[in-house]
């Protein structure tokens, strides 16, 4: 597939995302409305029946299932909305969502539950497929929605476009991820606002880890939001929370 990216100077791909995403038939409130909904289904979900139950906040989850649950229910929650535009794929050479009306809307669903805003693939997305009757894979060019969370709660979601050559795979001949370059995030995804943001654990912002975040448990603020309400006299904490307050302008 030809990128829409082709031939355009770094200079113009903010421009060509924003035509991008101004094309697709969803606009980016209600991609983000589908995402807070199945996001709060998610964790209503139950593994077993009866008594036997278990409840998946209850559970060690690891962020890989996780994903996978949301990208299936985010699929599901979509298709009910709009049952002759949209399903979840079903198949390796399928998207994550299929647009029936259109196969250029199908989109790619990427997450990460690591304590930080950067999203991660396998070494595979930095291999163009060739299409050929031996092939099964999905072309990786596309849109996507990346899908960064920490634990139970979701810190970031963002919309556009990556091609396949926009992810790095490891130099280690062994290593099997790959990484975005850093102007994709830049010029080629759009953040999607909202408050759903402040649920952010404290460590993600800058400057904010180990000793400090000790120091910030010490004060009740574990959260963006509990940082934003704080009253106390802690030098260290109102600087950050000053901070804090420009992050939450962008989110209107």
């Amino acid at each position: 597939m030809l990128s829409p990216y082709d031939n355009l100077d770094m200079v113009n791909w903010k421009p060509k995302t924003l035509e991008l995403i101004e094309q697709y038939p969803l606009n980016l409130d209600e991609l983000r409305d589908i995402a807070l909904q199945t996001w709060q289904i998610l964790w209503q979900t139950r593994i077993g029946t009866g008594k036997s139950a278990i409840r998946l906040d209850e559970m060690d989850t690891p962020a890989m299932v996780v994903g996978y649950f949301f990208e299936k229910l985010y699929a599901r929650e979509l298709g009910i909305r709009y049952p002759d535009q949209w399903r979840g794929g079903r198949s390796g050479d399928e998207k994550d969502l299929v647009c029936l009306a259109n196969p250029f809307f199908s989109t790619e669903m990427k997450s990460s539950g690591q304590l930080s805003t950067k999203i991660y693939g396998n070494r595979s997305y930095a291999q163009r497929i060739k299409r050929d009757s031996s092939t099964s894979k999905v072309e990786k060019s596309g849109y996507y929605i990346t899908v960064n969370f920490y634990q139970t709660a979701l810190t970031l979601l963002r919309f556009g476009w990556i091609d396949y050559e926009d992810w790095q795979p490891q130099r280690a001949a062994t290593g099997q991820a790959a990484t975005l370059r850093d102007e994709v995030y830049k010029y080629k995804l759009v953040e999607i606002r909202g408050d759903y943001r402040l649920n952010g654990p404290i460590g993600l912002l800058s400057g904010v880890g180990g000793k400090r975040i000790e120091i910030f448990a010490s004060e009740g603020i574990k959260t963006i939001r509990d940082l934003l309400a704080y009253g106390g006299n802690n030098q260290l904490i109102q600087r950050f929370r000053e901070e804090a307050k420009s992050l939450e302008i962008t989110l209107d």
